[in-house]
């Protein structure tokens, strides 16, 4: 019995609190908010825009295929890169490297990439050849810019520009030597009796041409895989960047965060204010 009326008390006492002091809180949180709100209005607006981009460094490096995906980790750190030199305010560095002038560059007030990924019926999480580049600029007029600024990025970096060409090189002499390949077979095809092994693809027929007939459909699709690995670019959008006209001033996750620590203050305030009051009553 003596519980509940000590619990009874408590919150009574926190009531009364309250509404002795409900002038003093509600001002503060409000005038709190208002401020935020008012502050988040008048400052530079920033515009968040996202691509989707896929890249072939990977495919130049011939790394292994990862569950027959191309690995993406080269061409996400390179962006990420460019997120360090954005947090040193290195807009010189930034000009430099995407060959935009330091106006534009300054601008950029966020870049990042992170890898797509894609979830199984077990739910398990995967790689994709795709991977996602989030920008945050302070004029949305210069967001084809930056889009160019980082293909002349990938473009013209040495490491990617020295794998990227052995790759076509290598490319280009399996193309001609398929092409010489297949000129061989269709040759081989007008003689009746064949029986021979060759270096890189076997071929025997003795009284049909099928199975020559079957290797030049399989040497035509290698060579068509190879063409089209040939158009594989450092950067390549499959989404590009929306020129966004609509600012990011994130009004409400501000004025709610604001707003509770103002309250939290003004309670603090109010506590201080009693306590102070109780003091100077008890020493009269």
């Amino acid at each position: 019995m003596n519980k509940e009326i000590s619990l009874e008390q408590i919150l009574s006492d926190v009531v009364m609190f309250f509404d002795r002091n409900k002038k003093l809180i509600i001002s503060i949180t409000l005038i709190a908010v208002i401020g935020v709100f008012i502050f988040q209005k008048l400052k530079p607006a920033f515009y968040a825009t996202t691509a989707i981009a896929t890249s072939g460094i990977s495919a130049y490096e011939r790394i292994p295929e990862d569950e027959e995906i191309f690995n993406q980790r080269t061409a996400i750190n390179l962006i990420n890169n460019l997120k360090l030199d954005v947090k040193k305010e290195d807009y010189k560095s930034i000009s430099y490297k995407l060959n935009i002038s330091e106006d534009i560059a300054y601008t950029i007030k966020f870049i990042e990439a992170e890898q797509l990924l894609r979830q199984d019926k077990d739910e398990k999480f995967h790689n994709t050849p795709k991977f996602q580049i989030d920008l945050l600029i302070r004029n949305s007029e210069n967001t084809i810019d930056i889009q160019k600024g980082l293909n002349h990025y990938f473009n013209n970096n040495e490491y990617v520009k020295r794998y990227k060409l052995v790759f076509n090189a290598t490319n280009q002499r399996l193309i001609e030597n398929i092409e010489t390949e297949i000129e061989e077979l269709k040759e081989l095809r007008k003689n009746e009796n064949i029986n021979m092994n060759m270096s890189s693809f076997r071929v025997l027929s003795k009284t049909e041409d099928q199975e020559v007939q079957n290797q030049i459909i399989e040497l035509y699709n290698y060579q068509n895989l190879m063409k089209t690995q040939n158009l594989i670019q450092p950067l390549d959008y499959i989404k590009e960047f929306t020129q966004t006209e609509i600012a990011e001033r994130e009004v409400v996750v501000w004025g709610s965060a604001i707003g509770f620590l103002a309250f939290i203050l003004s309670i603090i305030i109010a506590i201080i204010r009693e306590v102070r009051q109780k003091a100077l009553k008890e020493t009269k």
